[in-house]
């Protein structure tokens, strides 16, 4: 690559609008500054930055943590000793059952279970169990709880201040605490006091408040449940009571007879409710039963009156009939014998025959008897059933009359068989009630009875010095991190290039309050080196060669614009270049005294005004090829002077005559003068104070410049300290030294 011959003549006009854009210029264009790629990723956190906050705030931040480290000591020693005692309890849903009749809590799991022992550990600490524990104890009687709680030798109660008891509550509640752990039905009652036995006391009640005021919840719920059964029973009986006489009323003015309860015990349910009723079914079973025997008795003597009188059943049955047809029998058989030895006209003969004649009449006889019984066993059946239709009938119309009485009577009835059962479950659960009054049982117990504390558990020392560091850590951590975040001046160099967007041309050390003058005439010295090097960079910013003019200029005074416009100018001569220094600050001049001369009458102001040549106005100075330009009298509008095209007409004429012209301008913030002589200019090099140019300026000051037309080839950081920054020795190699060959 070529670079541009700054001896065989000046830049033309056209050449110094293009300077900065030609391919291969290094800087970028002027609002977008590209950081090669690569060079951009750094992590999340710049521990770099983050260590160089500390160092720049360490002091304060040392301080900040002694005083925390004091404070932690001093509340070590000073707070009062606490103690602090444990009583635990397990907290069940059911409890075991004695007679298998007491209600139980339904089993519950998960959310609800949870829901549960939140609840009773609420209830443990509300202001009702404080206030059982208070009476208990007889906290409140005097003022002696709260002065051995609080520590005070006299408790004063104020008009308009709670009351003692009231006090006492507050205090036994602020100093309890319940832990219910996760996934245990032990909770653990917690109490802390400046008094070891004291809190051991009142660990130690509130359990037991705890466990009897939960019997006595269960027994008020007892006493309530008798009373109220009591009650109810009363009213019920009454009731029964009532309706039984209403249903007797009526049964007697309906003239009704309840006949169910002379029925048996395994009719009962089906028995008849009225006598008429009764009777009518009594009648019509009799009736059924009679017309049975009827049709019975008729055909036995259908067929005795048809059959022959001997071959009766009943007749042949007769014992009688039997014995004297047996005696016929024999009789017989002795005639028989008689006729084989007696003639027939025998007296014997004839007597044997009149003897079985009589027992013929007499079997006869009786077979009549009989016949005639079964006569009238029919003629007896037929009237008793006639007799029983009749009585039917004559119920069967009192019963149908009576039915429509019965109606109310059925409704009492049902009334009362209503109040009956009613009553009988009341009195049943009545005495259910009665039998579980005397049980004890309880879903909380007691696990561990709280003992006095042998040491105390606040003040912890090494706790609190602990706590102390790490709050002093984290509040000198904030201090520090707060100001550097309040605070936006520039400090690291890389800064530039991040935020400004900008190329850093070099840094300039701090001379730690040497002369800036002094330490440039020694070409060994830190400050003379980073010239050089930002003469260098100026150089290499284009593939064109160095920028023929250059304005130097920052955001605000005092930055080291004029210490850099001469040294640069100085290092440009040395190098045999025909160097012109301009000092266009027509406000505040100072290069004048920089280079050992007074300020005279003429110069750029007499220049641009058109009241001198810009020949009789250049002076030349004790270094070679460098010639300066003074302000000269210093005008009432120097805005005025630097618009239109005079600068620039100006500075393309001196660029005829000198390589390298740098003009020290004014301050960019608050001022139109360097914008009009950025726009003049072929190039622009910002300056930077370390630590005290702010962020905001320096990108107010850059676009200014860059709207303005100008082409800002990068910017030099001046007073530039590392340690004080608080980078220490990451930046040493911006205060390079020559070694001393003598040693």
């Amino acid at each position: 690559m070529g670079s541009v011959d700054v001896s065989q003549g000046a830049l033309t006009p056209n050449d110094r609008r293009n300077f900065g854009s030609a391919p291969g210029s290094n800087f970028a264009e002027r609002e977008d500054f590209s950081v090669p790629e690569g060079e951009g990723d750094e992590p999340a956190i710049d521990l770099r930055a983050v260590w160089a906050t500390i160092f720049r705030n360490r002091y304060m931040m040392i301080a900040i943590v002694g005083v925390a480290l004091m404070l932690g000591i001093a509340s070590a020693l000073l707070m009062p000793r606490k103690y602090t005692a444990q009583s635990s309890i397990q907290i069940d849903q059911q409890v075991a059952k004695v007679l298998g009749t007491e209600d139980s809590e339904p089993q519950v799991a998960g959310s609800d279970a949870d829901r549960f022992l939140q609840t009773q550990a609420d209830v443990l600490n509300s202001r009702a169990i404080a206030r059982r524990v208070s009476d208990s104890l007889a906290l409140s009687a005097n003022d002696e709880f709260l002065k051995r709680m609080t520590g005070a030798r006299q408790i004063e109660i104020k008009p308009g201040d709670a009351s003692l008891a009231d006090q006492v509550v507050d205090v036994l509640q602020k100093n309890l605490t319940i832990d219910l752990r996760r996934n245990s039905r032990v909770v653990h009652i917690i109490f802390t006091s400046r008094d070891p036995a004291l809190a051991a006391e009142i660990a130690n009640s509130y359990a037991t408040n705890f466990i009897e005021g939960n019997i006595q919840r269960k027994f008020s719920a007892s006493s309530y449940s008798r009373r109220f059964l009591q009650n109810q029973l009363g009213l019920a009986k009454t009731r029964l009571e009532g309706s039984e006489r209403d249903l007797i009323a009526y049964a007697r003015s309906a003239r009704l007879i309840d006949a169910s309860a002379g029925a048996r015990q395994q009719e009962a349910d089906n028995a008849p409710r009225s006598l008429v009723t009764a009777n009518l079914i009594q009648l019509n079973a009799d009736s059924a039963t009679s017309e049975a025997n009827r049709l019975r008795t008729r055909a036995r003597w259908e067929q005795a009156r048809r059959a022959p009188l001997m071959s009766l059943p009943e007749v042949q049955a007769n014992e009688a009939v039997q014995r004297l047809s047996q005696k016929r029998a024999e009789d017989i058989a002795s005639l028989s014998e008689v006729r084989r030895r007696l003639k027939p006209d025998h007296p014997v003969v004839i007597q044997a025959l009149a003897e079985i004649a009589t027992l013929d009449q007499q079997i006869r006889q009786l077979a009549e008897v009989t016949r005639k019984s079964i006569e009238n066993q029919y003629l007896t059946a037929e009237r008793q059933n006639r007799a029983l239709i009749q009585q039917v009938t004559a119920l069967q119309g009192a019963t149908l009359a009576e039915q429509g009485r019965s109606v109310r009577y059925n409704i009492l009835r049902r009334e009362v068989d209503t109040n009956r059962q009613l009553y009988e479950g009341l009195l049943q659960r009545y005495k259910e009630v009665s039998a579980e009054a005397g049980i004890t049982t309880n879903n909380v117990s007691s696990v561990d009875t709280a003992e006095q504390p042998r040491r105390p558990t606040s003040p912890r020392p090494l706790l609190n010095v602990a706590l102390a560091l790490i709050a002093g850590l984290a509040l000198a951590m904030l201090y520090a991190f707060g100001r550097d975040y309040l605070d936006d001046s520039i400090r690291d160099p890389q800064d530039v290039e991040q935020k400004l967007h900008i190329p850093l041309l070099g840094v300039v050390p701090d001379t730690r309050g040497d002369s800036p003058l002094d330490a440039l005439n020694n070409p060994k010295s830190e400050i003379a080196e980073a010239y050089h090097a930002i003469r260098t960079s100026i150089e290499l910013s284009s593939n064109q060669g160095p920028p023929r003019s250059i304005l130097v200029t920052g955001s605000s005074k005092s930055e080291g614009k004029s210490t850099t416009s001469f040294a640069l100018a100085r290092d440009f001569a040395g190098l045999g270049r025909r160097v012109l220094l301009i000092d266009a600050d027509l406000r505040r001049p100072s290069l004048h005294r920089t280079l050992g001369i007074t300020l005279p009458e003429i110069g750029l102001s007499s220049v641009l005004a058109r009241m001198t040549e810009r020949g009789a106005s250049i002076l030349p100075t004790a270094f070679p090829g460098l010639s300066f330009l003074p302000s000269g009298r210093l005008p009432p509008d120097p805005a005025t002077l630097f618009a239109g095209t005079a600068m620039q007409d100006l500075l393309a004429a001196l660029e005829a005559d000198y390589d390298v012209v740098i003009v020290d301008g004014p301050p960019v913030l608050a001022l139109a003068d360097a914008a009009q002589l950025t726009a003049a200019a072929q190039a622009t090099v910002f300056v930077a104070e370390a630590s005290s140019a702010h962020f905001g300026q320096a990108r107010n000051a850059v676009s200014r410049l860059l709207r303005a037309g100008g082409t800002v080839i990068g910017c030099v950081m001046t007073k530039y300290n590392a340690k004080k920054a608080g980078f220490g020795q990451s930046y040493d190699y911006y205060r390079y030294r020559y070694d001393d060959a003598s040693k």
